[in-house]
């Protein structure tokens, strides 16, 4: 498990010791910072994605227990761990430590050996944390999706749009992790149809005019349901879900949205929805070959699809269709 290179934040109103500390991490591409004050802590831990804080928590003019407090009160901080340094830890300096929120303490001057140990096993703890809520949060996405499925006469559609999306996100150059949280989101791009009744979900054309507006409303229940949590993987689903049925040229639904309008993730998974369903077979339709397929998407480039998009998936085929053949198809 990789915890190097870390971003380290020393709040302390000795620039030596904050030296130190940046010395010892260096061969480890660490990004040290510093931070004198309490104004300069908080500024630098909502906005820089710290991993680590080493907290000095006997200065006179540092209030290294009430930081610690702000810390673990904001959301964007309250997850890094703080390891208070300076005392000599008895039992009333360790509970005090403990109750404001800290995970350790370290005793100044700086021990090299036991600095560097305990701040590897503190980063190491909180990873083990993040890759177990990782764990946590792909099952209760493909929790959802299942439900979404379990009407469906297609069981493989949501794992290969999910690869679908991936891929065309990677090839149009979105960052590694917006791509990881696209392939989880665009699973559940379907989840509203757990409201439309099976008998029109599954019925072939043509449907009534009421009828159809079931079918459609099924984006904006998505989006309902997934955007009552503040996960930032759900929220993104919550837009796939209220967008991928949205069409480049403004004559999509349900809002009619146009061009850049739509979010990067929606144009994608709309993309990658009606792919996977040409290729397969639906109660309303036989399914199409490649070629047909191809075809329809060309032409539909600029109207209901992204033209770069398109451009993209055409110019990639085979890494679709070996995608397509992976997940059942």
């Amino acid at each position: 498990m990789k915890i190097f290179p870390a971003k380290i934040l020393v709040v302390d109103e000795s620039p030596k010791h904050i030296v130190t500390v940046r010395e010892l991490f260096a061969k480890e591409g660490c990004s040290v910072l510093g931070a004198e004050n309490e104004d300069a802590a908080m500024a630098i831990a909502g906005a820089l994605n710290i991993d680590l804080i080493l907290l000095d928590a006997t200065a006179k003019n540092i209030d290294g227990y009430g930081i610690c407090k702000r810390l673990k009160s904001e959301a964007k901080t309250q997850e890094i761990p703080v390891i208070f340094t300076g005392m000599i830890p008895g039992a009333q300096e360790i509970k005090r430590s403990f109750e404001a929120g800290g995970a350790d303490c370290i005793v100044k001057p700086f021990n090299s050996s036991e600095l560097y140990a305990r701040v590897r096993t503190h980063l190491e703890l909180r990873k083990h944390r993040e890759r177990h809520a990782d764990e946590t949060e792909e099952d209760l996405i493909y929790t959802l999706a299942y439900v979404g499925e379990l009407r469906s006469q297609d069981k493989g559609h949501l794992k290969r749009v999910a690869g679908y999306s991936a891929l065309l996100g990677e090839l149009y150059g979105l960052r590694p992790e917006a791509v990881e949280m696209l392939k989880r989101a665009s699973a559940m791009h379907d989840i509203g149809n757990v409201i439309v009744p099976e008998r029109i979900l599954n019925k072939p054309l043509p449907l009534e005019a009421k009828e159809r507006e079931a079918v459609q409303h099924h984006t904006q229940w998505g989006a309902h349901i997934l955007s009552r949590t503040d996960r930032p993987v759900l929220r993104a689903a919550a837009i796939i879900a209220a967008q991928h049925h949205e069409k480049f040229d403004g004559s999509g639904y349900p809002k009619g949205l146009k061009g850049e309008e739509i979010h990067i993730f929606g144009r994608i998974v709309a993309l990658a929805d009606v792919f996977d369903v040409l290729l397969s077979k639906r109660s309303y339709k036989e399914e199409w070959q490649v070629n047909k397929a191809l075809a329809y998407l060309t032409e539909e480039s600029g109207k209901h699809f992204d033209p770069k998009l398109v451009e993209l998936f055409v110019d990639n085929l085979w890494q679709f269709l070996d995608i397509r053949q992976k997940h059942g198809a």
